[in-house]
């Protein structure tokens, strides 16, 4: 039996890459239930172990504050063209790790550097290249943009297959990197089981809520939009002046400009920023909310459209890139662009009550495609073909 490793680096705050670690990890546990591979999980934060089958074969990873300065030293000179830098294992605790290990393959759900410097078959990730399509965001500074491009044309190199979240997704690749259609797998965002099975929590009590609320559930970057995301709210308020605004995420990055951008248009009393929230609260939010409203201008797909659905929540989206395709007819549609045009898409579902029983009934339908079975047979089908 194959022995498949995977390296899991992100953090819960980064949000998207760490709820697709986590479809990885439930998929790849299904396979081995099915005895189709041996799997062994690496990991350098033991937060990881709580989201581990109790039984995994775990292997934690130590690294020093030393050899963390070092390695951003040495990342940002070798050449692109290298791929067994002879310092790997030494600055890398994982790359000797993992090099020693008798792992056929290895995942790399967060796109990590150790996909392309280990000497193993290797399915690394590539979740966007906004930092292409969407350069104009104050997040994506000129060195960040750099960092990116050589990494991503590392990855292309030298890995063997590269998971990517939509045919747009695919094709940026493509395009931008030139690399072979073969080595990229389609692997679509599901809806993470994690949410369906929290407690939920009385939210109008613990922060003090009002019944008639809209979700966004977003970290604070300049391209999840908030400031017309708020400019249509502002509008919306003139025909419904109970409705409020329901914010969470991390306050950093991007968050005091919002918040600023709030105090000034006197929204305060309207729009509550709860920070970083559990999963039962954040469970609890969606559930109780009017509709999930998602202004995102980056893509192509995103996984808190799926949340929403999946917790049956009426969900007004962006129609950026790839979102009309991966929610269908489980939603309605902005511009996010075009505040007034937010502001008429929350008229409409605040006021059609009909409208949102119709998209609930659409999304249950929906959700169907995008569920841990489908997920765990696709990367069965991948491994396999990378394998070979």
């Amino acid at each position: 039996m194959k022995q498949i490793g995977i390296l899991l680096t992100s953090p819960k705050e980064v949000g998207g890459i760490y709820q697709y670690s986590l479809s990885v990890i439930e998929a790849l546990n299904l396979l081995y239930k099915k005895k189709k591979f041996k799997i062994r999980y690496y990991y350098s934060d033991k937060l990881w172990e709580k989201e581990l089958p109790k039984k995994a074969d775990k292997v934690f990873i130590y690294k020093g504050i030393i050899k963390k300065i070092l390695r951003k030293c040495v990342y940002t000179i070798i050449s692109k063209n290298l791929r067994y830098f002879f310092l790997n294992e030494i600055l890398h605790e994982e790359v000797k790790i993992i090099n020693k290990s008798n792992c056929d393959l290895v995942i790399f759900p967060s796109q990590n550097i150790t996909s392309y410097q280990v000497n193993k078959k290797t399915i690394s990730t590539i979740h966007d290249l906004m930092h292409i399509y969407e350069s104009r965001f104050s997040e994506y500074t000129k060195k960040i943009i750099e960092q990116r491009d050589l990494h991503y044309q590392r990855i292309c190199k030298f890995c063997d297959g590269i998971f990517v979240d939509s045919l747009m997704g695919k094709q940026h690749v493509i395009n931008s990197y030139k690399v072979k259609k073969d080595k990229l797998l389609t692997l679509p965002f599901v809806a993470p089981n994690y949410l369906k099975k929290k407690n939920r929590i009385n939210i109008f009590k613990k922060f003090n809520l009002k019944k008639k609320y809209l979700f966004y559930p977003a970290q604070f970057w300049e391209h999840k939009n908030h400031i017309f995301l708020i400019k249509g709210f502002k509008e919306a308020l003139k025909n419904n002046k109970d409705i409020t605004l329901v914010l969470c995420g991390a306050k950093k990055n991007y968050y005091q400009k919002v918040y600023d951008f709030v105090i000034q248009n006197r929204l305060e009393k309207k729009i509550f920023f709860l920070g970083r929230v559990s999963d039962n609260i954040m469970s609890s939010l969606y559930t109780n909310a009017i509709a999930t409203i998602y202004p995102s201008l980056c893509g192509p797909t995103n996984i808190p459209p799926l949340e929403s659905v999946s917790l049956n929540t009426p969900l007004v989206c962006s129609n950026a890139y790839s979102m009309k395709k991966q929610m269908g007819n489980a939603a309605i549609y902005f511009n996010p662009n075009d505040y007034k045009n937010i502001s008429k898409k929350i008229n409409l579902i605040l006021n059609n009550k009909k409208l949102r029983k119709k998209l609930i009934s659409n999304g249950r339908k929906k959700i169907v495609k995008y569920n841990i079975i489908h997920f765990s047979l696709l990367l069965e089908k991948y491994i396999k073909k990378t394998l070979n």
